[in-house]
């Protein structure tokens, strides 16, 4: 396009409208541009071909004063921006700056009010006084009556207990009562069948238990050693300041210096024992225990019995006394719950230490510590809170013990088994603390089977010798006609089934029995020589089940629970007999098997009942015939 061009080129060419139409409207303010769109899709104005005008061309409605001269330069100033493109993209502050915080617009019209709830006064009457009074009268009325309610309640406990107490030593009074009751019933059978329905259902208020700590509460804040402050010289000066001792024990300190051949102080070491099971942190009890056990040198010079007693007496332990193993031991009525609300972190501290210390201790004390568990595990406590931990304790203090075989083995045998058997009196209570004794190894078994001895066949010397060595099946069915094992109306069938469980752990695998039947013979009969002796053996196995299945048919099932318990463990002891100790199971029987031939005697017998049975009926009938004639 020339220089001297229209400027009217500009526009495209001219429509048929009119004037006023001819030229584009345009807004006053420049159009708004989204900085997204105008970045994504800039927009490009398209090149229009303009034809050449003359310049003295008149632009119609260029001069009217109507028309805003503003307009059109701004028309042309967007034209332009167009023409060279969009502009540049600038940054909406507002985007990328911090919100402000909100600004909450406050009037000349807003209260200021307190945060405090302000409530007013309440009033009383004098009516609402007067109900006030009366409600509290009521109120110590009905404590009083609870409290009277309380003591009578007590009142009568105490007069049952008394009642109980005479009932049990006068069996006669309770069936004197229940005729009474049954307004002196003549023929007796009513009172009777009541008697023994109370005697089904009655609670035992005789049971007692032995409980080996303290029942009272024990004080929250025992009494505790100072720390000899005097021998933390040389090496062991960082343990005499008070302030930092525990820290120098949780960081293994004195472990580090013993480890590496320090010796450590014997008073210091004592004072570690005391504090051992008193002590309330977690970490220092580890790092006692942990220090403790690495004085090897020090273990069976200073602990000793009657120290382990005396660690266990800050918890509520017995106190030790000389002649300990020939007392015997407390017992107390049965109680639910005899440590309410006791922490017995202790005592689970006190077994971990004496099972790592039991390979150091002299013999002397190792029977000393294996007794003291023997005892503690007639509480009820050992079952149900410290098991594994006793067991643990228990097993390792029977492996620190001499060699089997030898004397010193036998002695302690002895010593332990006659403890058993002495601290407390019958079966029951002597099976106890028997049953906690582990079977992890040839040793447990040997020394569990000897105080088992002792206490069934009730002889203290049977304990210096293995059982299989002095014991034969002669001995054994003697025993078993005793009457110990008798079952009748006075029976004590929780006895008899500590005597059935005794008799199960001293047979064993009945290896005494076998030993009757195995001699030194050639190599030519001696498969002839084993079977026989197996068939004996299986024949001797057999008779003794029979005998115990005649006491287990004896007993009379009923609601007792006793009875019920009773027969169960002679079952078990019988079934594993013939399953587990026989050579072979025993042969079964078929249908399709011949029949046994008929005993030689069994007529007689028949003819015998047969006319003992007829000889009955004609007494029957006569005496009632003779009743009907009167």
């Amino acid at each position: 396009m020339s220089r001297n061009g229209d400027i009217r080129g500009f526009f495209g060419k001219p429509s048929g409208r009119s004037s006023s139409q001819s030229l584009p409207i345009v807004n006053s303010s420049p159009p708004a541009m989204d900085p997204q769109s105008s970045i994504s899709t800039p927009k490009t104005p398209p090149k229009s071909t303009s034809k050449p005008r003359d310049r003295t061309d008149e632009i119609k409605g260029s001069d009217d004063e109507d028309a805003d001269s503003d307009d059109s330069l701004e028309s042309i100033s967007a034209f332009l921006e167009r023409k060279n493109g969009p502009s540049q993209h600038t940054r909406n502050t507002n985007l990328t700056s911090t919100p402000k915080a909100k600004r909450i617009a406050t009037t000349s019209t807003t209260r200021l009010r307190s945060p405090l709830t302000i409530q007013p006064k309440q009033k009383f009457t004098l009516k609402q006084l007067l109900d006030h009074t009366r409600q509290s009268d009521r109120a110590e009325e009905s404590a009083r009556r609870t409290d009277e309610l309380i003591n009578q309640n007590d009142d009568d406990d105490d007069r049952f207990g008394q009642v109980l107490t005479e009932v049990q030593n006068d069996p006669s009074l309770l069936q004197k009562t229940v005729k009474e009751l049954l307004d002196n019933d003549e023929e007796n059978t009513k009172g009777d069948k009541l008697v023994r329905a109370v005697n089904r259902t009655k609670v035992d208020g005789s049971r007692r238990a032995f409980y080996f700590f303290n029942l009272e509460q024990p004080l929250l804040k025992p009494p505790r050693k100072p720390f000899p402050q005097k021998r933390a010289t040389g090496c062991w000066r960082h343990l005499a300041d008070s302030k930092s001792q525990d820290q120098s024990f949780i960081f293994g300190y004195p472990h580090t210096i013993v480890s590496r051949g320090g010796k450590l102080p014997d008073e210091i070491f004592l004072w570690i024992l005391d504090e051992v099971c008193v002590e309330k942190n977690a970490q220092l009890r580890v790092q006692y225990v942990n220090l403790v056990t690495w004085c090897i040198e020090s273990i069976p010079r200073l602990v000793t019995t009657a120290r382990l007693y005396s660690m266990l007496e800050k918890i509520g332990g017995p106190k030790h006394f000389q002649k300990q193993d020939h007392s015997k031991a407390q017992s107390f009525p049965s109680v639910e719950d005899p440590y309410p609300g006791r922490n017995w972190t202790g005592l689970i501290t006190f077994l971990e230490i004496l099972e790592r210390m039991a390979p150091n201790l002299n013999t002397e004390h190792i029977i000393g510590a294996i007794k003291l568990l023997l005892r503690m595990a007639l509480d009820p406590l050992v079952s149900t809170t410290v098991r594994s931990e006793h067991a643990e304790a228990m097993d390792a203090l029977v492996k620190a013990l001499p060699k089997d075989g030898t004397n010193q083995w036998d002695e302690a045998c002895e010593s332990i088994s006659t403890y058993v058997y002495e601290i407390v009196d019958g079966p029951s209570n002597q099976l106890i603390p028997i049953n906690y004794m582990p079977n992890t190894s040839s040793k447990h078994r040997d020394l569990k089977r000897r105080m088992a001895a002792v206490v069934f066949f009730r002889d203290t010397s049977l304990g210096r010798k293995p059982v299989d060595e002095g014991l034969t099946l002669d001995i054994l069915t003697t025993r078993l006609d005793s009457p110990d094992f008798a079952v009748s109306q006075t029976t004590n069938f929780e006895e008899l089934r500590a005597l059935i469980i005794l008799l199960d752990i001293i047979l064993g695998n009945a290896e005494f029995i076998m030993k009757q039947y195995t001699t030194n013979a050639d190599a030519d009969t001696q498969n002839e020589e084993e079977r026989d002796a197996s068939r004996k053996f299986d024949a001797d196995i057999d008779g003794l089940t029979f005998r115990l299945k005649i006491i287990h048919d004896k007993i009379h099932d009923s609601t007792l629970l006793s009875r019920k318990v009773a027969k169960a463990s002679i079952d078990l002891v019988a079934k594993r007999l013939t399953y587990a100790v026989r050579t072979r199971p025993p042969p079964k029987t078929s249908i399709f098997d011949a029949e046994p031939k008929e005993d030689k005697d069994l007529p007689k017998q028949r003819a015998f009942m047969k006319s003992w049975a007829e000889k009955k009926a004609v007494s029957s009938v006569e005496s009632s015939f003779n009743g009907n004639g009167k």
